[in-house]
């Protein structure tokens, strides 16, 4: 077995054994994606540069020297190099949600860039028009011959859920090997900054989590029996967010226990969720230790349901990711992160390898880095 790893000390490649085997992509795909990364990070106000696995030497240039990240700054060679470079194609179908803008695009974007697979890409979209053209504009923009459609999907609506099952069973032919759960409302002060009508805090809870946390269980629920058939392993990654922090449950050491116990069972989770509704709305919430944000405890009730799904169905891998503050509609692009930059992290998860996937079922992700949550 020979191990290539991208050094940021010395800027070139060096061949030796490699501490974290188990993050190795696919050459196109992280060679693509790291050439992506530094541009953006050299653009970016922050100046930390960091790097992906890459399989190919690129030239490029840092201007902070970091050690290497565990994630994703190695990759394992298997065999001569001319096996290497032969590629081998397969057909794989994702399903991304909430992608006709922001995120969710940029991992479209990603994906039908991909070059080692033949993609066939759904872009769910709760607005038909909105998808349709975010599906026109990307293909315009890409030269690939990777398939993108359009998959009107509302997480809220149970018929609506039930007919994006029934696409991805006749496109997928019944497999579904990639479910990206990108879907998400947030509510700001004010709300969109202007765009909609104000709605005041004990009324934002219920959709707040009826949307983020029971909408994301749903889909995933009607597309488990599809992932389960894939071969891939299958890859479920949920899009959470720094705001999920398990520190803000800190007032409340039972639940902050019962959230993080690896017996966890989906009934307490769902009992934990609801109550919050209930009490946000009844104004009692910060006394039983509650956060005082709506979007905050639907990605923390989603981390703690990743790390629950991962051990349930070890057979598929299972993360989660934060993407980073990325300039987005939802914050009126306010973020200083690009929407393309937020999206590297999760393509990558999606097109790891066979073999080294489920190595990161179960944990959560910034920026190509494992992270305690």
């Amino acid at each position: 077995m020979t191990v290539v790893s991208f050094c940021v000390e010395t800027g070139t490649i060096s061949y030796d054994n490699c501490c974290y085997p188990q993050v190795a992509t696919r050459a196109s795909t992280a060679a693509r994606l790291v050439a992506l990364s530094v541009r953006l990070e050299q653009t970016s106000q922050q100046g930390k540069t960091k790097f992906m696995t890459m399989r190919t030497s690129l030239p490029t240039t840092t201007r902070n020297k970091r050690r290497i990240l565990p994630l994703l700054l190695c990759f394992v060679l298997v065999g001569c190099a001319s096996a290497m470079a032969t590629p081998s194609y397969n057909k794989r179908v994702a399903l991304v949600t909430g992608a006709n803008k922001g995120i969710g695009k940029e991992i479209v974007r990603l994906l039908s860039e991909e070059e080692d697979d033949e993609w066939i890409i759904l872009l769910g979209s709760r607005d038909p028009g909105r998808g349709e053209a975010a599906v026109k504009e990307l293909l315009a923009a890409n030269n690939s011959n990777q398939k993108i459609i359009c998959c009107p999907l509302d997480l809220t609506d149970p018929k609506s859920i039930q007919t994006a099952q029934e696409l991805v069973e006749k496109v997928g032919e019944g497999t579904l090997d990639v479910l990206i759960n990108n879907a998400a409302i947030c509510f700001n002060d004010p709300t969109l900054y202007g765009k909609m009508e104000y709605t005041p805090f004990e009324q934002q809870a219920d959709i707040t989590i009826k949307t983020n946390f029971f909408g994301t269980v749903q889909v995933t629920q009607a597309m488990l029996p599809f992932l389960q058939k894939s071969n891939y392993p299958a890859r479920i990654i949920n899009i959470a967010s720094s705001a999920g922090r398990l520190a803000q449950l800190q007032k409340s050491p039972s639940m902050t226990k019962t959230f993080t116990s690896p017996n966890l069972q989906f009934s307490q989770l769902e009992s934990i969720m609801n109550d919050f509704v209930q009490s946000v709305q009844e104004g009692t919430h910060a006394s039983k230790g509650f956060p005082n944000t709506c979007y905050g405890m639907s990605k923390c009730g989603l981390i703690a349901w990743t790390r629950l799904l991962a051990r349930d169905y070890p057979e598929l891998s299972i993360s989660s990711v934060d993407p980073g503050y990325c300039a987005t509609d939802q914050n009126n692009h306010q973020g200083v992160i690009p929407a393309e930059r937020g999206a590297v992290t999760p393509v990558l998860l999606a097109t790891l390898p066979s073999e080294k996937a489920r190595n990161c079922s179960g944990k959560h992700f910034f920026q190509e880095q494992e992270i305690v949550w």
